[in-house]
């Protein structure tokens, strides 16, 4: 019975193969038929039986070492199908309601068990966006769930730009940089817009910022005289600070990309060498292949990124400098008492067209 049992679990046959074992077992019961019966039960999906005779295999007195290892190695598997999946969930900031399936279970940091299966994970904070994850739990595994929230209003941005340039921008009293000022992030909401310049009557109006909106304006100013400020030149550390962090992301990139590597590499070794009917192996393939989709996604997002910032900086570093309307304005010195030279005469040229 005991070979026939053998020959029905190889063919897959597994529920012709636990009635042998079992039979086996019941005329002449061993060790070793336990452990047989304890994988056949595992297989046919029966964790809880599957434990039970593996724990008989491994408890026996006297039992061979190869079948003691057979049944530890047997309890081990079928110890990760009886424990539930484990989430922790963590968000910035903390203090979030955690639902999973649409059901409150804590706040953040929470940790706690859920049923295997495809688990959808909601973290909602009052005056944040609700984030959200949807994972496959396997039994027998931890999942950290780590979330960002994002303001609900996520504000807009503001471009002022004035003629001349180089004068100062005042939102509601407080100043934010000269101009140009170029994709500057405010609240939705209405502003006082003042833009001051030493020598020109200040420009003040009334405007109104939408959510996730952009807002230009160019505003001229009129001289009234008087010394004119001397145009300050931009900054130079917002540039540098940029194209640094555009190189700490490409390397964190580059980690995340490794990690990706190593993942697939985990997840194709599994799917070449494995068992594709046994559940420890099928669950082992699944978490490479999430862990290796999460860190594809991690290191595409860190390389744009980085580009991003890289092409900010530089644009920041070569944007041109402002001109001193001082020097401009400045008259050439003459000598009162010098004769005017006459203008030298000039062969007759084509016309040309206006400049645009």
């Amino acid at each position: 019975m005991s070979a026939a049992g053998a020959e029905a679990f190889r063919a897959k046959n597994y529920d012709e193969a636990l009635a042998a074992f079992e039979e086996a077992n019941r005329l002449v019961p061993h060790p070793n038929l336990d452990v047989n019966i304890g994988r056949t039960y595992e297989a046919l999906g029966r964790a809880d039986q599957a434990m039970i005779h593996c724990k008989i295999a491994l408890n026996a007195p006297g039992v061979p070492e190869n079948t003691r290892q057979a049944a530890q190695q047997c309890v081990e598997r079928v110890q990760k199908l009886l424990t539930r999946p484990v989430l922790k969930v963590d968000s910035r900031p903390q203090g979030a309601v955690v639902r999973v399936d649409g059901t409150a279970v804590g706040n953040t940091p929470w940790q706690g068990e859920v049923d295997a299966g495809r688990r959808q994970i909601d973290v909602e904070l009052e005056g944040y966006k609700t984030s959200s994850r949807t994972l496959n739990a396997e039994r027998g595994d931890v999942y950290p769930v780590e979330l960002t929230l994002i303001t609900a209003n996520i504000g807009g941005l503001l471009s002022v730009s004035s003629n001349p340039a180089g004068a100062y921008v005042f939102l509601d009293g407080d100043e934010v940089g000269p101009t140009p000022l170029r994709g500057f992030q405010v609240d939705a909401r209405s502003y006082v817009l003042e833009v001051r310049k030493v020598g020109y009557s200040p420009e003040v109006s009334t405007i109104s910022v939408e959510d996730g909106k952009q807002l230009e304006r160019v505003v001229t100013l009129v001289p009234i005289g008087g010394a004119v400020e001397p145009a300050k030149p931009l900054p130079r550390w917002p540039g540098w600070t940029m194209v640094g962090l555009s190189g700490a992301a490409v390397g964190v990139g580059a980690y995340f990309g490794l990690q990706a590597a190593d993942a697939y590499d985990k997840a194709d070794r599994i799917k070449r060498t494995g068992d594709p009917d046994d559940p420890a192996d099928v669950a082992a393939h699944d978490k490479w292949v999430s862990k290796y989709d999460d860190n594809v996604l991690a290191a595409n997002l860190l390389f744009i990124g980085g580009g991003l910032l890289l092409a900010g900086g530089l644009t920041w570093l070569l944007w041109p400098q402002p001109e001193d309307p001082a020097k401009a304005a400045e008259p050439a010195a003459e000598d009162e008492n010098e004769a005017p030279t006459p203008a030298p005469k000039r062969a007759p040229e084509e016309p040309v067209d206006d400049a645009e």
